[in-house]
C-alpha cells in the first residue's frame, strides 16, 4: 500500500513511525509547505518530499493519505485526497464546522473510499475496558460520565495558528475532542449542551483556553467536561457513575470500580496493547486492515462528526449562555 503524509510535525512523525513497521505499507511521500520539514520526514521514513500536497497526489500514485496538518486545513486537504481516489486517515479534530464534516463524508461516499478520523482514545486499553464495564451492566443505568483535563500550556513559542480560534478551535477542538469522544463512548448520542468558555490569557486574547460543559445524553444520563490549559498544578480524571456503581481510570493500566454489592473498591488491571514503538499503531493498524479487507472504517466520518457537533454546541453555548440543542 502506497501512503503519503500531509504535514511534517510531531503528529505526522508519530503516524510515520507506526506505519513504517507494517510490511504492507510503503511511505512514498510527505508534503508540507515548508519543504525542508518534509525532507526531514523523507530522510527518516522514506519517500519524496513535496511542498504541495496536490503535486504529491498527482505524482505519488497513492492508495492512502494521512492528513496531519493544522486543524483548519483538515477539511479541504481531506476532500482533495478523497476526490483523488485515496483512502484518508485524518488527524483530530475532523474539522472545525459541521458543514466541513459533511463535505468530507460526501467526498468519501462519492468516490468510494474510506475515511477514518484518528480518535485515539477509542484504542486506549483502560478506556476500552471502562466501556466494557459499563456495558456489562454491573454499575446500573448511567448517571453521568466525565472527563477533567487541566494543565498549563506554554504559548510563548507556540505556532501562531494555535492562538487563533478560527484556525485551531481552541481547547475545545484541538485538545478536548478526545475527551468529548470518551464521554460519549459511555453515554452515547448527545441531545443538549450547556457550557461556559473563557479566553483567560491576556498574552493571547484569541486563545480559548478553558471550558466546562454539561452534556445531556439522548438516552439518559449526563456528561461532564472540564478542561483548562491555564492550570499550573494540573489534574486529570475520567470515569462514570451509574445507579449501582462507579468506575474511574487510575493511570493507564488500572480502573477502580465499586458497586453497591462491594464492601470496598476493587482494582481492575489493564494490559496495554503492544504499540510497536508508537502509540499511533493502535489506531493505524485497524485502518490499514479495514482498507486491505474492505471493512468499515473503525472511526467513520459519520461517527466523528458528532464530536464536532458537540464542540460547536459548546462554543455556541459559551457565547450565548443558553442551552444548545443538537438535532
Amino acid at each position: 500500500m502506497r501512503v503519503g503524509i500531509i504535514g511534517a510535525g510531531n503528529n505526522a512523525a508519530g503516524h510515520a513511525k507506526a506505519l513504517e513497521v507494517m510490511d504492507e505499507v510503503k511511505i512514498v511521500g510527505t508534503a508540507d509547505p515548508i519543504v525542508e520539514r518534509a525532507q526531514v520526514m523523507a530522510d527518516d521514513f522514506g519517500g519524496q518530499a513535496y511542498g504541495d500536497h496536490q503535486i504529491m497526489l498527482k505524482e505519488g500514485d497513492l492508495d492512502a493519505v494521512w492528513v496531519c496538518s493544522p486543524c483548519w486545513l483538515h477539511a479541504d486537504q481531506t476532500v482533495d485526497c478523497l476526490s483523488a481516489g485515496a483512502h484518508v486517515m485524518c488527524e483530530k479534530p475532523m474539522a472545525l464546522s459541521v458543514e466541513d464534516c459533511d463535505r468530507m463524508i460526501d467526498a468519501a461516499n462519492t468516490h468510494g473510499v474510506k475515511l477514518m478520523i484518528d480518535q485515539t482514545t477509542r484504542f486506549v486499553a483502560n478506556l476500552v475496558e471502562m466501556q466494557r464495564i459499563y456495558q456489562s451492566g454491573e454499575c446500573g443505568d448511567l448517571v453521568r460520565s466525565w472527563s477533567i483535563r487541566e494543565s498549563y500550556h506554554q504559548i510563548k513559542n507556540e505556532a501562531n495558528w494555535r492562538l487563533d480560534f478560527d484556525k485551531s478551535g481552541g481547547i475545545v477542538f484541538e485538545w478536548e475532542v478526545h475527551e468529548i469522544d470518551f464521554v460519549r463512548s459511555i453515554g452515547g448520542r448527545v441531545s443538549e449542551v450547556y457550557a461556559h468558555t473563557a479566553f483567560s490569557r491576556p498574552e493571547a486574547p484569541g486563545f480559548l483556553d478553558y471550558f466546562t460543559a454539561v452534556l445531556t445524553f439522548a438516552h439518559g444520563g449526563y456528561g461532564n467536561l472540564e478542561a483548562s490549559q491555564s492550570e499550573h498544578l494540573g489534574m486529570s480524571s475520567r470515569g462514570f457513575s451509574g445507579t449501582k456503581g462507579s468506575a474511574v481510570a487510575v493511570g493507564r493500566d488500572q480502573i477502580r470500580v465499586q458497586t453497591i454489592d462491594d464492601d470496598e473498591a476493587r482494582i481492575v488491571e489493564v494490559k496495554e496493547q503492544a504499540s510497536k514503538g508508537s502509540n499511533r499503531y493502535l489506531s493505524n493498524r485497524p485502518f490499514i486492515e479495514a482498507i486491505l479487507n474492505d471493512r468499515p472504517s473503525p472511526v467513520s466520518g459519520e461517527d466523528a462528526k458528532h464530536n464536532i457537533e458537540i464542540g460547536c454546541a459548546i462554543v455556541e453555548s459559551g457565547k450565548s449562555g443558553k442551552v444548545v440543542t443538537i438535532h
